[in-house]
C-alpha cells in the first residue's frame, strides 16, 4: 500500500495533505519552525567546509571556504545534530498526531502482511525539500521515497521489457578537478549482469557534435535500462537542472528531453545521477514520465560519489531493488564510513513516480533462473506442509473418495452414463434371508450343501464362468462330496471355475480341500481387496495372480474358446494343470488385458512408504448397474427363471457366488467382507431409493472384473506430484505478477475462472482418458502462493 504526502510552505506554516487509499484524506496545516532554514544553511556551510576539495558541482554562494583554519568536521557534526534536531521536534508538533497515528497504524498492518508501506514525499517549494526527510522515523516499514510537487506524464512499469543483461548507459561528464576511475572499476566489476557502454567528451571533439552524439545515444532503438551520469552538475530552474558534459559545456535536461522521452519509450527504468545537486533534475525526469531517479541533492566529492556507487552496485547486483539498494548504501555511509565521511549518508535521495515499481535488476544464465525460481520462506513452508499432507493415508482416502463422489455427480448430470444394457457379470449373493429359507443357523463356515446346489443349478444353465468368493481349505466332510459333484459337472461342461485363495501365517497360500476339487483343476486368485484401488498383478513368483484378474483371464479365454481359437486352454478333469496351461498361452498370446493391470515399478516402490502410486482406481463413478446384476441365492434355487430374467441360458455370463450383507462374512474375522459404503455408491444407491450402508468384498470383486474387462483402468496421479507441479505453476505466476499490477478483484476472478476451469477438465479427463488429476490440493497450493500478491494487488478504485 502506498500513501502520498505533499507538504507545501506557504508563508510561516507549511500544509501536510496525505492522502492513500480509495479518496482518504488527512489535512494538517503547521507553523515552519523559523530558525530550521537557518539551521540548514549552517549545516550546509559546514558540509561544503568539510568536503571542498573534489566536489562534482561549481556552486560558489554557499560553498566560500575561510581561510582560517578550522575543524570542519566537529563543526559539520554540531550543525547536523542541531538540524535534525529541529526537523524532528518540528514533525513531532501535536497537530501532526493524527497523521502520524494513521501512518503508524499503516506500518503496523504492513508489518503483519509482511509488505512493505511506501510514503512518496512531495515538496513546494525546493527549499524544504532539501531537508532530509528520509530521516524523519515512522516506523520500519515505511519506506519513504520522493516525488515532484508536478508531474505531467504517466508511466509504466517496463520490468519485463527486455531479457538479459541489464544494458547501462554511462554518460561520464566533465572529469576536471575529478576522476572517474573508480566508476569505471564499480561499474566492470558487475559486467556478469550488466552490459555498460561509455559516452563522453573526447578531447578536441567538436561540443555541438558531442551534444547530438549523446542525445541520439540515449533514444537508440535498442533501448537502455539504466542511464549513469558521473561528472559536475548543478540545479538550474529554468533549465531543469543542468550537466557539464566537457569543458565549459552543459547539457540541460530541458534540451535532453526529447532523447529522454524516446529512451522511456523504449525501456529506460533508472537513472543515477552520482553528480551534485540534483534536485531540478529529479523532478524534471519524474515529470518526463521516467519512473525512477536517484540523485544527490548537495554538492558530493568525488570519493563520497564512488564509495556510494559501489555500494549501490553490490545490492543491485545481489537483486534488492533500487529503493532498498540505496537505503543500504546511504546506511553503510552513516554506520560504516561517518568518521571519514560525515554528513554523506544525508544526500542521496531517490525520487519515484508514484505509480511505478521499484526497479530490479533481473538475473541472467542458469544461476539466474534458478535464483529467480528458487522459493521464498513462505513458499517453501507452503508447498512442504501441503507435500506432508498428501502423504497422510486417511487424507488419500478421503479426497480419492470426495473426488470419485464429484465424478459421479458430473458424469450423471452431463448425461455421460451409458444406456442401461445387460451386465456379462451378475452376482449371486447369499444374503440372510437365504439363510432363513433354507433354514441354516449357522452362516460361518459356508455350507457347501447350498454352494452345491447353485453350482449346480449355473452349470444347468451352462454358465461361462463361475467365480467362488469362499474359502474351502477345510473339510466339510457331509457336504464335500456334493460340492466335489458340483463341480466336476461344471468342469465336464468346460465351465471356468474360479475360487479365492488367502496368505496362512506360514505365508502359504489356501488350496481347495482334496475332497473339493483338484486344485489343478481349477484357477485360484489372491482374494486380498485395497479397497479403492485395483490389485496389479505381480511377477513375483510367490505372488497370487488377483481374483479379479483370474475371473477376466477364465472369460476371455472362453470368448476366444467360442470364436474358434483352437490354441486356447479349456477346463477338464484331466490333463496339465489348469493354471499352467493359462500360464504357457499368456507367455505366447496377449490377453488384451490393460499393461495397467500388471503392478507398476513405481507402485511397487511408493508402498515402502503406505503411498499407491499410479496404482488404478476402482471406478466407484460408474453405476453398479453398469457393472453387474444381482441376484438373490434363494431366489435362484427357488425360481431360476424369474431371477435370471431375460436369461435363459448363461453361456455369455461370469456368474460370482459372494456373501451378500450378512454380518458373518470374511475370511479372517467376521464382517471383513462388509466394507464402508464408498461415496459415489451411495449416491447411484440413492438415486435408485436403495438403502445400504455396506459395500461387500463380492460387489468391489465385480466392479475390477468389469475394469480389467473393459480397459477400464483409472490411473491416479498422485497428489504429491501435482503439488509440486502448482507450486511451480504458483511460482511461475508471482514471477509474471511481480511485472504486472493487475486490481485485487481482476486477480481474483481470474484465480477462479482457473480454479473452475481446471476442476472442469479435471473431471473430463478422468472421463475420457482414465486419468485421475487431484483437485484440490494443487489449486490450493497455487491459491496459497498467490495470496500475497492478493494481499499486495490495488483496489479497483484505487
Amino acid at each position: 500500500m502506498s500513501y502520498r504526502l505533499t507538504i507545501h510552505k506557504i508563508d510561516q506554516s507549511c500544509l501536510f495533505d496525505l492522502t492513500w487509499g480509495q479518496g482518504q484524506r488527512l489535512t494538517v496545516t503547521v507553523p515552519f519552525p523559523p530558525a530550521l532554514l537557518g539551521l540548514y544553511g549552517a549545516w550546509q556551510r559546514a558540509y561544503l567546509g568539510y568536503y571542498k576539495h573534489g566536489m562534482r558541482g561549481r556552486v560558489g554562494v554557499a560553498g566560500q571556504v575561510m581561510a582560517v583554519e578550522v575543524d570542519w568536521h566537529s563543526q559539520l557534526k554540531q550543525a547536523e545534530a542541531r538540524l535534525l534536531s529541529e526537523f524532528h521536534t518540528w514533525l513531532k508538533d501535536g497537530k501532526l498526531y493524527d497523521l502520524r497515528a494513521e501512518l503508524a497504524a499503516a506500518s503496523q498492518t504492513a508489518e503483519r502482511n509482511g509488505t512493505p508501506l511506501e510514503l512518496f514525499i512531495a515538496c513546494d517549494p525546493i527549499d524544504i525539500a532539501r531537508l532530509p526527510w528520509e530521516t524523519w522515523e515512522l516506523g520500519q516499514q515505511v519506506q519513504i521515497v520522493r516525488s515532484p510537487p508536478n508531474i505531467r506524464a504517466t508511466t509504466v512499469n517496463r520490468q519485463s521489457f527486455r531479457r538479459g543483461k541489464a544494458r547501462v548507459l554511462a554518460i561520464l561528464g566533465d572529469e576536471t578537478g575529478l576522476n572517474f576511475t573508480g566508476e569505471r572499476n564499480a561499474l566492470n566489476a558487475q559486467n556478469r549482469l550488466l552490459e555498460i557502454h561509455y559516452l563522453g567528451w573526447q578531447p578536441g571533439e567538436d561540443t555541438t557534435a558531442l551534444k547530438q552524439r549523446i542525445g541520439r545515444t540515449i533514444a537508440d532503438p535498442r533501448g537502455w535500462d539504466v542511464l549513469f551520469f558521473a561528472g559536475h552538475s548543478n540545479e538550474s530552474a529554468l533549465l531543469d537542472g543542468q550537466v557539464a558534459i566537457a569543458p565549459n559545456t552543459a547539457l540541460s535536461i530541458k534540451e535532453l528531453a526529447p532523447a529522454l522521452q524516446a529512451a522511456q519509450r523504449h525501456g529506460l527504468q533508472f537513472a543515477l545521477f552520482n553528480s551534485c545537486s540534483g534536485l531540478d533534475i529529479a523532478q524534471a525526469l519524474i515529470s518526463l514520465g521516467l519512473s525512477q531517479v536517484a540523485i544527490m541533492r548537495e554538492p558530493i566529492h568525488n570519493q563520497v560519489a564512488q564509495t556510494f556507487l559501489v555500494q549501490l552496485l553490490q545490492h543491485l547486483t545481489q537483486f534488492d531493488d533500487v529503493q532498498e539498494a540505496l537505503r543500504q548504501a546511504s546506511d553503510y555511509l552513516k554506520v560504516k564510513q561517518e568518521l571519514t565521511y560525515p554528513s554523506a549518508y544525508l544526500v542521496p535521495s531517490l525520487f519515484r513516480h508514484p505509480d511505478s515499481v521499484p526497479y530490479r535488476i533481473q538475473p541472467v544464465g542458469w544461476r539466474s533462473l534458478i535464483r529467480r525460481w528458487q522459493p521464498t520462506a513462505y513458499e517453501a513452508v507452503t508447498v512442504a506442509t501441503l507435500c506432508l499432507v498428501s502423504l497422510v493415508p486417511a487424507v488419500q482416502d478421503w479426497l480419492l473418495d470426495q473426488r470419485v463422489l464429484a465424478q459421479a455427480i458430473y458424469r450423471d448430470r452431463t448425461g455421460q452414463v451409458a444406456a442401461d444394457s445387460p451386465s456379462p457379470i451378475v452376482l449371486v449373493q447369499i444374503d440372510p434371508e437365504t439363510f432363513t429359507r433354507l433354514g441354516i443357523d449357522n452362516p460361518r463356515p459356508i455350507n457347501r450343501a447350498l454352494l452345491a446346489n447353485l453350482i449346480t443349478e449355473l452349470s444347468n444353465r451352462q454358465a461361462a464362468v463361475i467365480g467362488l468368493d469362499y474359502i474351502l481349505d477345510l473339510p466339510q466332510t457331509d457336504h464335500d462330496p456334493a460340492l466335489n459333484q458340483a463341480l466336476s459337472r461344471a468342469l465336464d461342461q468346460q465351465t471356468w471355475p474360479v475360487l479365492i485363495s488367502s496368505r496362512n501365517r506360514d505365508f502359504s497360500w489356501t488350496t481347495p480341500y482334496p475332497t473339493v476339487i483338484d486344485p489343478d483343476r481349477i484357477l485360484q486368485g489372491n482374494a486380498f481387496i485395497p479397497f479403492r484401488h485395483v490389485l496389479p498383478r505381480e511377477a513375483h513368483p510367490d505372488a497370487k495372480t488377483p481374483f479379479s484378474y483370474q475371473l477376466a483371464t477364465a472369460w476371455t479365454l472362453h470368448q476366444r474358446a467360442k470364436q474358434g481359437d483352437s490354441n486356447v486352454p479349456r477346463p477338464s478333469l484331466s490333463g496339465p494343470a489348469l493354471e499352467a496351461q493359462v500360464q504357457a498361452y499368456q507367455r505366447e498370446t496377449s490377453l488384451g488385458l490393460s499393461p495397467w493391470a500388471e503392478v507398476h515399478p513405481l507402485t511397487q516402490l511408493s508402498t515402502r512408504w503406505g503411498q499407491h502410486w499410479l496404482q488404478p482406481l476402482i471406478d466407484f463413478s460408474i453405476p453398479p448397474s453398469q457393472v453387474y446384476r444381482t441376484v438373490p441365492a434363494w431366489q435362484l434355487l427357488e425360481d431360476p427363471e424369474t431371477a435370471l430374467l431375460p436369461l435363459s441360458r448363461l453361456d455369455n455370463t461370469l456368474v460370482m457366488i459372494v456373501p451378500g450383507y450378512y454380518d458373518a462374512a470374511g475370511i479372517g474375522r467376521e464382517g471383513d467382507d462388509n466394507f464402508p459404503q464408498p461415496a459415489a455408491i451411495g449416491y447411484w444407491r440413492d438415486r435408485t431409493g436403495q438403502r445400504l450402508l455396506d459395500f461387500t468384498g463380492g460387489e468391489t470383486h465385480a466392479y475390477i472384473t468389469h475394469h480389467l474387462l473393459h480397459n477400464r483402468l483409472v490411473i491416479p496421479i498422485p497428489d504429491l506430484w501435482l503439488v509440486l507441479a502448482a507450486a511451480a505453476v504458483g511460482k511461475a505466476l508471482t514471477l509474471y505478477l511481480r511485472q504486472r499490477s493487475p486490481k485485487r478483484m481482476t486477480l481474483a476472478a481470474c484465480l477462479v475462472m482457473a480454479t473452475l476451469g481446471y476442476g472442469v477438465l479435471a473431471l473430463q479427463v478422468y472421463l475420457s482418458a482414465a486419468v485421475l488429476l487431484p483437485w484440490l490440493l494443487p489449486t490450493l497450493t497455487v491459491w496459497l502462493y498467490s495470496l500475497p500478491k492478493l494481499k499486495e494487488a490495488p483496489d479497483e478504485q484505487s
